[in-house]
């Protein structure tokens, strides 16, 4: 049964990749706590094979997937979570631009002339819909639209892999714990990222402030300021729900309930940032009073609850 979530789950990954690749996460934990892992590498090659039927694309994307959730199982028995779930995005988002990348040549494109004929596509469906009555300003509006997300396309495959890579994360350490070797790799009311990422905010502001200048790489300093705001942005998040997810924790609510509320705040941040802008706050307030840089605050809370 593993051995087959592993294939299922390596033939979806390229098409529903939230679905797809948590699930041959799933399969290959359970097979390498097991102390299986051959047959875990093996159902993971018999999976990229069975995905090379329907396009080299999907090769693409699934080997080096399947290749760094190995890996991810491997390391989170000795390593912390924060390197590894970082290594999980850095290939899930570049093995995403090379699908893509791959899938576009093969259609006589590129990625980039792709990325503007979907954008361009849709606001010219929109305009459709709202027929003769849209004004100017609205049509306007919707041709600055497709200008961002043609800007914005490279920030889109990092927020997916880091999304993607905590629901694998949550995946492998479900399984750890149903094959009784579960995982230490605290809880998500502890998740506490490095201020680090405070630099790729800073600098993405700076960039954006430069590119209306004048000057002959303005429009490309422009679009790497924004992703790299877009990119910090999406990393707040993490730390806000962090944040709110401890203070549900101290509140006792119960599982339930906490999804709920958790679900309710992702819609929340998806129009006003909300989530984002505590996790940006908490670098400077320590909302939780969780240790930093060797420093116990004296109301750190304890561990919480774990994955």
């Amino acid at each position: 049964m593993l051995f087959s979530a592993v294939v299922l789950g390596t033939v979806l990954c390229p098409v529903v990749a939230f679905v797809g690749v948590p699930i041959a996460a799933a399969g290959i934990a359970g097979l390498v706590y097991r102390g299986r892992t051959a047959l875990a590498v093996g159902a993971a090659v018999a999976g990229v094979a069975a995905t090379g039927a329907f396009s080299v694309s999907n090769v693409a994307y699934a080997a080096p997937v399947l290749t760094v959730v190995i890996l991810a199982v491997l390391l989170l028995r000795t390593w912390s979570l924060q390197p590894v779930a970082a290594i999980l995005v850095a290939v899930l988002a570049l093995a995403g631009v090379a699908a893509d990348a791959l899938y576009a040549l093969s259609r006589g494109t590129t990625l980039l002339a792709s990325v503007s004929k979907q954008s361009h596509a849709v606001v010219a469906e929109m305009g459709k819909a709202m027929g003769n009555s849209a004004s100017s300003s609205a049509l306007a509006g919707l041709d600055e639209a497709a200008k961002f997300v043609e800007s914005a396309w490279p920030s889109t495959y990092f927020q997916s892999a880091v999304f993607i890579s905590a629901l694998v994360v949550v995946s492998i350490v479900w399984a750890a714990r149903r094959v009784d070797n579960p995982l230490d790799v605290g809880s998500v009311s502890t998740l506490d990222l490095s201020p680090h990422i405070l630099w790729a905010f800073v600098v993405g502001l700076f960039l954006l402030a430069v590119s209306y200048l004048s000057f002959a790489a303005s429009g490309l300093v422009g679009v790497v300021g924004l992703n790299l705001v877009l990119c910090a942005r999406t990393l707040f998040f993490l730390q806000g729900f962090g944040v709110v997810a401890g203070v549900l924790d101290r509140s006792g609510v119960r599982f339930g309930g906490r999804i709920l509320a958790l679900a309710g705040l992702i819609l929340l941040d998806a129009f006003t940032l909300f989530v984002s802008f505590i996790g940006l706050l908490d670098f400077w307030v320590n909302f939780r009073r969780v240790p930093r840089e060797g420093v116990t605050p004296a109301t750190a809370e304890p561990d919480g609850r774990r994955w």
